[in-house]
């Protein structure tokens, strides 16, 4: 045996492990779990970024009283401030950068009027029970995402960034639902003569 192998003895007799695939192993081993910590901190540091800021808002309503917050605070506060504002555009656009769905706008849904979201390409079974799960049922309600939209529901669901948009969910929904309103006028067609 080479000085570089390590020799395992077996009930039937030895095994030669080159000592480079013992390396390799141990460094992505390593590599998978600095990633992993790295990734899980990340995530979790966004989202008690955004708790933090939320509390802070509910203080400010509570105690009226100024908190001399960061620049970066500072800005999001305000975002969170215009929601509260009339205007329906400013409404809208502060709701998605808060992590809200606007449903007045996509339409609401329940599983008894969900459709097969999974004839879109790119929308696989976990994919389908991620949209399910933050209320998208329907092709309509695909077939309306804008640019704001998509990348909150990329977020939501934490699917690959772009993906929404290089599958063209958009317009395959808007393809099947249009498919979908010919087959209901077919079948409502015949009942209509007979009548």
């Amino acid at each position: 045996m080479t000085a570089f192998s390590i020799i395992l003895q077996g009930g039937d007799g030895s095994i030669a492990v080159p000592l480079i695939y013992i390396e390799i192993f141990i460094l992505m081993l390593t590599s998978f779990l600095i990633g992993y910590f790295f990734a899980f901190f990340s995530q979790k540091s966004k989202y008690l970024k955004k708790i933090t800021i939320l509390r802070k808002r509910s203080e400010l309503q509570d105690h009226e009283e100024n908190y001399f917050l960061d620049e970066e605070e500072d800005e999001e506060l305000e975002e969170l401030v215009a929601a509260q504002t009339p205007e329906e555009s400013v409404q809208s656009k502060s709701k998605q950068k808060s992590g809200v769905l606007d449903f007045e706008r996509l339409g609401t849904a329940d599983a008894g009027e969900a459709d097969d979201l999974q004839k879109i390409i790119g929308i696989g079974p976990y994919t389908e029970e991620k949209l399910n799960t933050i209320g998208i049922y329907t092709f309509e309600q695909i077939s309306r995402f804008n640019e704001a939209d998509i990348e909150l529901v990329t977020e939501l669901i934490q699917f690959f960034p772009d993906r929404i948009k290089n599958d063209n969910w958009v317009s395959k929904a808007k393809m099947l639902l249009e498919s979908k309103r010919r087959t209901q006028l077919r079948r409502e067609s015949p009942r209509m003569k007979r009548a």
